[in-house]
This record gives structure tokens, sequence and C-alpha cells, in this order.
């Protein structure tokens, strides 16, 4: 398979798993979670089964992109997330829950466990974060009225990679900053930039070339990023096509309503409704072909730039 790049693309969830999940690249993963976990310092780590099934069979298993046991007992999963959907912090806590429960044995008398951290790495931003400029957040359980900590036995981080838009001229040594710049990044470069200055980078760009990868890891990383590239474009063009039908059929019913009332005020406020119902109305046209077409709900959400629940409401 012919290479259209030369680095590895990380944000997709598929390519970071093979990249980054191997015993080969664990020193690159121990120095990120290091960057991304400040309270506890991690010398070694063991990667471990991702798939976790439900004791009950009607409720939901779990597979994570990645996770591991530090040296110190700690339990890490780390999810990439390209595309935003519903619910997506209630999976967090979902997923957390497989890790505490695994380490409470029955019969046991202690609840004791290690630390569970769950870290989120997403190319969108949340909705519950809105308004917080910050990349990196970090939820643990607070008293509500002192803030005083209750725990350090679960910790939810989310590095919300939309809000990080420096260029390479910008960066300023700041490792976790280049560990983002990468990260959405790296698939686009060339070469390491000289500003990333540490040891990490250089190591991350070795093992993210693809050329250097083994044929059946190059093939796989190839596939998906492929995979990745013709869904993004696609969902661009079908975005820009239900657009512009919702625009054209908005104009045409603001324009006769418009005409109809006479007036300039009637006129400007018809197209201003017309605009709006037509432009719903296209919009849910477009979403009925995209659906009939095998695109699941999520998907032409993310086209649309709609929530699942609004899209639903679109089509009733």
């Amino acid at each position: 398979m012919q290479a259209d790049f030369r680095y590895a693309d990380l944000m997709n969830d598929d390519v970071f798993k093979l990249v980054f999940g191997q015993e080969s690249s664990k020193d690159v993963m121990i120095e990120f979670l290091n960057r991304v976990i400040t309270d506890r310092v991690i010398v070694d780590l063991d990667f471990m089964d991702k798939e976790m099934k439900s004791l009950d069979r009607d409720r939901k298993d779990s597979v994570y992109d990645m996770f591991c046991k530090t040296d110190d007992g700690s339990r890490i999963v780390v999810e990439v997330q390209r595309r935003k959907q519903d619910s997506y912090i209630e999976r967090t806590l979902y997923y957390s829950t497989f890790q505490i429960h695994n380490q409470v044995d029955a019969g046991r008398d202690s609840y004791a466990f290690c630390p569970v951290y769950v870290i989120s790495i997403l190319d969108f931003n949340i909705d519950e974060n809105r308004g917080n400029p910050d990349v990196k957040t970090v939820y643990r359980l607070y008293e509500e009225g002192k803030h005083t900590l209750l725990t350090d036995k679960l910790t939810l981080i989310y590095l919300e990679l939309g809000k990080f838009d420096k260029k390479i001229e910008e960066l300023d040594g700041d490792v976790l900053e280049g560990f983002y710049f990468c990260l959405k990044n790296m698939h686009c470069l060339d070469e390491c930039p000289d500003v990333l200055e540490h040891g990490v980078f250089k190591r991350m760009f070795d093992i993210s070339e693809l050329i250097k990868m083994d044929e059946v890891t190059r093939s796989k990383v190839l596939m998906k990023m492929t995979t990745e590239r013709d869904l993004r474009n696609q969902m661009a063009y079908a975005r820009k096509e239900a657009i512009a039908e919702g625009l054209a059929e908005g104009r045409e019913r603001g324009l006769a309503e418009g005409r109809a009332e006479g007036r300039a005020e009637g006129r400007a406020e018809g197209r201003a409704e017309g605009r709006a119902e037509g432009r719903a109305e296209g919009l849910a046209e477009a979403a009925r072909k995209m659906l009939a077409s095998g695109m699941t709900r999520d998907t032409i959400a993310e086209i649309l730039e709609l929530q699942v629940a609004e899209l639903d409401d679109m089509l009733q």
C-alpha cells in the first residue's frame, strides 16, 4: 500500500493503539503519562487486556483504547476520541467502574483499591467544559463547600485538543504542549521540528514513522489513516451539500413570504423566518438521505453539527 504520509495519525484510536500500546514504545507512554498525571511518578507499567466483560450479560461490556497498570498498582485507562458523541462524560465514568470493581475480590472484607485514572484524549471540546480555555482538565471527588479532596482513588482527566491551536513557532519548550502538538499534527509533518528539543519527541517521531514499521503494522496503520481521510472528506462534502440545500430552500420560502407581506418589515421578517424554517427542512431532508445510505445517527449529527437529540427531533 502506497503511503501518502510519513508519520502516523495518532488521533485515530486504532493507530494510537498500534503505535503506543506496544512494549517497544512503553518509554514514550510512560513519559506522556507522567506529564498528564502529576500526583505520582510512574516508573514502569504493564499493558493489560483492554476488553472488560460485564458480570451481567444484559449490560454493556467495555473495550478500552489502552489499559495499563503502573508499578505502584494504579490503573490507567486511555481513550482517544476524534468525534463528538452524546454522554461522553457518562462513558468515562462507566469505564472507571470496571477498574474499581475488578480490584475488590469477592469475600474480602476490605474495599480498598489502587487509584484509577481515566484519560480522554479528545479532538473536540466537551459541553461540560464550555467556557474553560484549558486544554487539560482534572476532575476528582471534592466536598462541595470547602472543596477538600474526599479521595485520590478516582481521577478523570480530559485533554481537549480542540482548544489547542498553537503553531510550531509558538511552542516554548513545554513538554506537555509538545505532546498536544504531535498528537494533532504529526501526520501532516515531514520531520520532527527543532523546537521539540526533549528526547521523547525524537523517539516519538521515530516509532511513528511508517517506513520503519513492520509490514503488517504499516499496512494496518495506512488502512486506518486512509479510511479516516476518506470519511472526513465524505463528511465535509455531505455537510456542505446539506447546508446548501437548506439555505436554498430557506431563501425561496423567505422571498415568497416577504413578497406576500408587501412591506419592507414584512419582507425582512419573512426572509429571516423562511431561511430558518427552510434550512431546518433542508437539513432534515439531507439527514433522511444520509440515514437511507447507511450512515449512523452519530455520524450524521457530526456532519450537520447537531446533537443527536436535536437530530432526532428534526426527523420526527
